[in-house]
């Protein structure tokens, strides 16, 4: 947000803001109808309590970020102010509250923006700021993590010093294909957009090598450059720079080729609300007012002629400077949160804007919207989605520019989740619950990056791989860190693990997952008591070589292990011909039903063997009892809607120790099953 003069920019927002007041209350459709949950959002806000106040009392607030700070796996977020000291503070989630540190006690003049990465590569989150109208210098702030004080200030290092003021917006992503992230940021008064590169060394290294990927930047429709975001907008597996009203493309070297495609710049971020081979792109004036435009690429992403625009809202936004994408209600379809500034002027006494307006545009996944409003009459200022609370779906969070300053207001989705630790966990069930990505396997095999933002819509921030969808490893692994998604495990084809045991080694590096898995033994006809020894040593083999380099080998069930053999079965011999220290098992309990055997005895009678679950239910009626291993996927089903107890396995699952839990549905109506089984694990008490 800037202070520096700007008298005919506020001329024209003010007429703005007389033509449209008249249209600010509507509420309608933007295509189809959308069959969606509307979450209840319960607001929590510093002026009532709820939170602590900004320290301090400056009555400007600039920036927001958020991230997990402390490692503890629940988002915290660090705000920024000018006017008066601290310049940035931590607010830190403790139990059911948050609690404020200092990252920054000195007076700095902090623009709008700011970016999280683990920029010094010690394993957590550090932050970065730019300075505003008044400030050359753009800063890191090296997180002391587990070294925390409440009133000890962060380390700071310099990124850029010198040259022109004001840097409104930063984004990091691997631009260069160089297998590093490097952050983008803007520099307004330069109108110049650079991307500067994290130096071997950061902590010793000041200012930070720079590179210019435009200059004498002039953006369509709006009088203020902003807006900055990384996503791949032409489907080449790479990802691109978004910027006000342009996209940026690598073209070698150090070069990037612009396209500029919008008719206005803005705040800009991209995402896919229904199935085509490039992302769609939002743009909102921030600094401004206009329509907030979605574009939609009909031929040749590169040429800005094939970008077709249509409007999203019935009326145009005044200073829209909250902009988000997410799945809000987690129904798989990605989501829009708009927001409007109440206020705008220091200086001024009272609001600019009385009827700022908040929305949530519902994604069906095909293009469509339903709006909801959140709120009318409160103040919106670089907004943020995500999952504050820890209980797995998206929360708002919100700290106005000068609007009822100091404030800071947390809007959680349908309040908090009692007990919760992430998606599909409740009081009795803690997790982890992650997704086994077979389950999406029509998807990711025709659009990969839809069904990994599917994934993450949902809730889950857990996977497990079960092929690459023809990208290579490490390609694979920076779509999913690009979708927020974490490799935990992969299922690999028994032939790889006998006969190329080190490409599976690789492959399992690269793509950052603690376990690989076979899910099936070759055999003829019934599974015989050779083939269940021979498995048996291919798997000490793999475990005992994967051991070396930090993995941890398992083995799937697949129902047809069950075989009679001595005084047991097959899967008993497997179990005890099988080396504890180097092979682990993962109980799919379909394939546990399906032969005919007890899941919760299964459990207890080999306690310390379990390291992975696959939940999943069986439609009722089904016939069990068999050694086929194989069944109609339709008999997959919504979890607790069949005829598996899932309440008794995944008490038994969680009293031995099982450490990752797998969503998988094999079934044609997956889409539709996986939020009804997401909230069926959320409901669960025992």
């Amino acid at each position: 947000m800037s202070t520096s003069p700007e008298g005919q920019r506020r001329s024209i927002l003010n007429l703005l803001k007389k033509r449209f007041l008249h249209g600010l209350c509507l509420i309608g459709f933007v295509g189809s109808t959308v069959a969606s949950p509307d979450p209840v959002w319960q607001n929590l806000s510093s002026k009532t309590g709820d939170l602590p106040p900004p320290p301090g009392g400056s009555t400007q607030q600039t920036g927001a970020v958020v991230g997990d700070f402390d490692g503890d796996s629940i988002n915290d977020f660090i705000l920024s102010f000018r006017q008066k000291p601290p310049a940035l503070v931590w607010y830190r989630r403790i139990a059911t509250a948050w609690e404020t540190f200092v990252v920054e006690k000195d007076y700095l003049t902090i623009e709008a923006g700011g970016a999280v990465h683990d920029i010094d590569g010690d394993g957590d989150l550090d932050v970065v700021f730019g300075g505003d109208w008044q400030s050359s210098d753009v800063w890191w702030w090296e997180n002391p993590s587990p070294n925390f004080d409440k009133n000890t200030s962060w380390r700071r290092r310099a990124i850029k010093t010198g040259g022109k003021n004001q840097h409104h917006d930063q984004c990091f992503g691997d631009f260069l294909g160089t297998g590093k992230p490097q952050l983008a940021f803007w520099n307004q008064q330069a109108r110049t957009l650079f991307l500067a590169e994290i130096p071997p060394d950061p902590r010793q290294a000041a200012p930070w090598p720079l590179i210019e990927v435009l200059t004498h930047a002039k953006p369509a429709g709006v009088p203020y450059i902003e807006g900055l975001s990384a996503f791949d907008v032409d489907a080449d597996g790479k990802p691109d720079i978004l910027a006000c009203d342009s996209w940026f493309k690598h073209t070698g070297d150090r070069q990037f080729k612009q396209v500029q495609f919008a008719l206005g710049g803005g705040l800009i971020f991209a995402g896919y609300f229904k199935p085509s081979k490039y992302p769609q792109i939002v743009i909102s004036p921030g600094d401004a007012g206009g329509p907030v435009r979605l574009y939609e690429c009909l031929g040749n992403p590169e040429n800005p002629a094939d970008w077709k625009a249509r409007e999203l809202l019935d009326r145009e936004v005044i200073h829209g400077h909250s902009l988000q994408l997410g799945d809000v209600n987690r129904d798989g379809h990605l989501d829009l949160f708009i927001g409007e500034m109440a206020k705008w002027h220091e200086k001024q006494p009272g609001r600019d804007h009385p009827e700022a307006t908040a929305w949530v545009l519902y994604g069906d996944g095909r293009g469509n919207f339903l709006r909801k409003e959140v709120v009318v009459g409160h103040g919106w200022h670089e907004a943020r989605l995500a999952d504050l609370d820890g209980d797995g779906d998206l929360d708002l969070l919100n700290k106005p520019y000068t609007w009822d300053t100091p404030r800071v207001d947390v809007w959680l989705n349908n309040g908090t989740r009692s007990g919760a630790h992430g998606v599909g966990t409740s009081r009795s069930f803690h997790g982890p619950v992650g997704l086994q990505l077979y389950s999406l396997r029509d998807l990711l095999g025709k659009h990969t990056a839809l069904g990994l933002q599917t994934a993450r819509g949902l809730g889950f921030r857990e996977v497990e791989l079960a092929g690459t969808y023809g990208v290579p490893a490490a390609a694979f692994r920076a779509m999913l860190e690009r979708a927020g998604l974490k490799p935990v495990a992969a299922i690999v084809p028994f032939e790889q693990v006998q006969g190329r045991l080190d490409q599976v080694i690789a492959d399992a590096q690269r793509l950052g997952v603690q376990y690989v898995g076979v899910a099936w033994i070759p055999h003829e006809g019934q599974l015989t008591e050779a083939a269940t020894r021979a498995a048996a040593a291919v798997f000490n083999t793999a475990g005992q070589a994967l051991a070396k380099h930090g993995l941890r080998f398992f083995y799937h069930n697949h129902g047809y292990e069950f075989v009679p053999h001595g005084g047991g079965t097959l899967f008993d011999l497997l179990m005890q011909e099988t080396k504890p220290e180097w092979v682990s098992f993962e109980m799919d309990v379909f394939w546990t039903v399906h032969p005919g055997q007890d899941p919760v005895k299964l459990l207890k009678k080999y306690p310390n063997r379990w390291a992975l679950l696959h939940v999943k239910d069986m439609r009722k009626g089904t016939k069990t009892g068999l050694l086929t291993g194989s069944e109609d996927v339709r008999n997959d089903v919504t979890l607790g809607s069949g005829q598996i107890d899932l309440p008794q396995v995944l008490k038994a699952a969680q009293e031995i120790g099982v450490k990752h839990y797998f969503i998988e549905d094999e079934s044609p109506t997956v889409l539709e099953q996986l939020p009804l089984s997401v909230r069926y694990l959320e409901s669960l008490a025992w």
